[in-house]
């Protein structure tokens, strides 16, 4: 009967605010506390001779365990009065791990120097403010008890698993009279766990710190539990936010808004695509919503999709106004870094690989109009069109593909075929065609007018029209390219100037002037890639041959590393066939 009070009482002092039992088991933060809080190690350290150091302490420590510790608070009334004194209380194990509303004297954690310890004493103290368990003086508010904290974490690191104890010990059997106390620890655990990695061993006991909070839905925070594990998980995986938050996204975690909508543009559409965002939702996260609500589901086919950030022109000197995001960032932290600098930025879905077939039947709308509109930009900037050499006859299928392309892109407009006129039609065709004189206006009037009356836009949608244009272009050698200004002085075909273009074809050096194909490489042959950054220019080399003979192109740009980035991405969608079909 004596045994099972005494049981009663101890596991009494481990619950946490709602009566729940937390685990004294493995990775348990009472056994870390055990081995690793100062308390315990100073302990032992008395214990040591003066030969020993403080591992020797730490390894003595490892080899108590928690079944010995607990035995031995149970058979106490048969210790003697100098045993007592030198055991340890299985209460006093218990608070170093629960809430308590003093300040510290002491940090947790034994630290390198007594800065930190005074530093994390003052932290403590700024965690008891914000939740309000301790008075705020003023001028200090709440956020400055956050950025106090989220300083030091970032300034000094060995201080962040530090934090995460404080955090766990005041989340654990909060017993305090302000009733939002605990729900405000476990936000600013949150924050935490977006932006900081903990060590390697503390790892496995805060990772079941929260699994354990996580794991019960009738917990009050559960789902707080359950938002911490999921954002610490990727801190560990991925690392942490790299941008300091804004004062507004410190407020909206505080005040448990941490889901954020946010608009995502594609080609064609004015009103885009809202997709909503954590503080700790990644791009990849986010192409992957985008593309599942676009009808692709595929992860095959998910890789050739992107975002970029489109700045205001001028937000970057000498930089590029359009940037790729990597699918390991953050959201929050490219919407976050804008804000602090005041850059207007929008964010952009696109496709950059066209290897897959275009599926019409499965894809969305939305999906199909991107792709229609993605492709005719490209059309009427003139990148697909390949002059043929001086003097020579213009294929009639490039001109008869010109002018259906106008009439459907017409069609696309409007039904209004009375509305045609000279001066308009020569807008549905690139400045190239007029510039090199492959069509005249008046050719290109009446081609779409003869061309016009054969798409009824009665038995033919806006959508079947746009699937034609796009059928029409596929077939085309440059159809689905990324184009990149580049200059090759290494190669006498090229003579300077040239124009690089990456598509499922390969790697293609373009004539500057007439955009004719000079030397063209399947993914095959790229054997390699290198970028080369020097103080004023880009380079880039591309390794190209076979096992018998090979040899290096050598190009200027100041797009080496998304043209890297593709070339990489066409060989991983090969490779991924190539494994599904062997």
């Amino acid at each position: 009967m004596m045994t099972r009070r005494r049981t009663s009482s101890c596991t009494k002092d481990l619950t946490d605010a709602h009566g729940h039992m937390s685990s004294t088991g493995k990775f348990s933060m009472l056994e870390f506390s055990m081995m690793y809080y100062r308390q315990n190690i100073d302990r032992y350290e008395a214990l040591q001779s003066s030969t020993h150091g403080l591992q020797d302490s730490i390894k003595l420590i490892e080899t108590l365990k928690l079944s010995t510790i607990k035995k031995r608070f149970l058979t106490r009334d048969n210790e003697t009065p100098k045993q007592k004194k030198e055991s340890w209380s299985w209460k006093e194990q218990a608070e170093a791990v629960k809430w308590s509303s003093v300040p510290l004297e002491k940090s947790l954690l034994k630290l390198p120097t007594d800065e930190m310890d005074k530093e994390a004493v003052e932290c403590f103290s700024s965690i008891l403010m914000f939740m309000g368990d301790l008075p705020m003086p003023e001028p200090i508010t709440e956020l400055d008890c956050v950025f106090r904290i989220l300083k030091a974490c970032h300034q000094q690191p060995e201080l962040k698993d530090e934090i995460y104890c404080q955090l766990t010990k005041q989340t654990t059997n909060n017993k305090s009279s302000n009733s939002n106390s605990c729900s405000r620890g476990w936000r600013l655990l949150t924050l935490l766990c977006c932006w900081f990695v903990c060590s390697d061993i503390l790892k496995p006991f805060l990772l079941t710190y929260l699994q354990q909070n996580a794991a019960d839905p009738s917990r009050t925070y559960y789902t707080i539990a359950s938002t911490c594990l999921l954002a610490l998980r990727k801190t560990l995986k991925h690392g942490g936010r790299r941008n300091v938050p804004t004062s507004d996204e410190i407020t909206a975690i505080m005040e448990g808004k941490l889901s954020k909508r946010q608009t995502v543009y594609l080609p064609g559409s004015q009103s885009g695509m809202t997709v909503n965002i954590t503080p700790y939702t990644l791009v990849k996260e986010t192409l992957e919503e985008i593309c599942t609500k676009l009808g692709i589901i595929s992860q095959a086919e998910m890789e050739e999709y992107a975002m970029f950030a489109l700045y205001e022109k001028g937000a970057q000197s000498g930089a590029d106004n359009c940037i790729r995001l990597k699918k390991e960032e953050y959201i929050m932290d490219i919407i976050t870094q804008m804000r602090l600098h005041q850059i207007s930025c929008t964010l952009l879905f696109e496709r950059i690989c066209w290897y897959y077939p275009l599926h019409y039947d499965v894809i969305s709308y939305d999906c199909t109009n991107m792709m229609y509109h993605q492709a005719i930009q490209l059309y009427l900037d003139g990148w697909l069109i390949a002059l043929p050499p001086s003097g020579s006859k213009v294929p009639h299928k490039l001109t008869e593909d010109i002018i259906q392309i106008a009439s459907l892109m017409w069609r696309i407009g409007t039904n209004d075929d009375e509305a045609l006129h000279l001066d308009v039609c020569v807008e549905f065709v690139p400045d190239l065609v007029l510039t090199y004189k492959i069509l005249s206006p008046t050719q290109i009037f009446d081609g779409m007018a003869k061309c016009l009356k054969h798409l009824d836009p009665m038995t033919s949608t806006e959508l079947d029209f746009k699937i034609d244009v796009l059928d029409i272009l596929r077939r085309w050698p440059m159809f689905g390219a990324s184009f990149y200004k580049a200059k090759c002085q290494t190669e006498p075909k090229l003579g300077g100037k040239c124009i690089l273009a990456v598509n499922r074809a390969g790697v293609h050096f373009l004539d500057s002037d007439s955009q004719k194909c000079v030397l063209s490489y399947p993914f095959t042959e790229v054997i390699s890639t290198r970028k080369i950054l020097t103080d004023t220019i880009e380079k880039l080399d591309f390794k190209v041959g076979n096992n018998r003979i090979q040899k290096i192109i050598q190009i200027e740009t100041n797009q080496a590393g998304d043209i890297v980035h593709i070339i990489g991405q066409y060989i991983k969608v090969l490779n991924s066939c190539a494994k599904l079909s062997s």
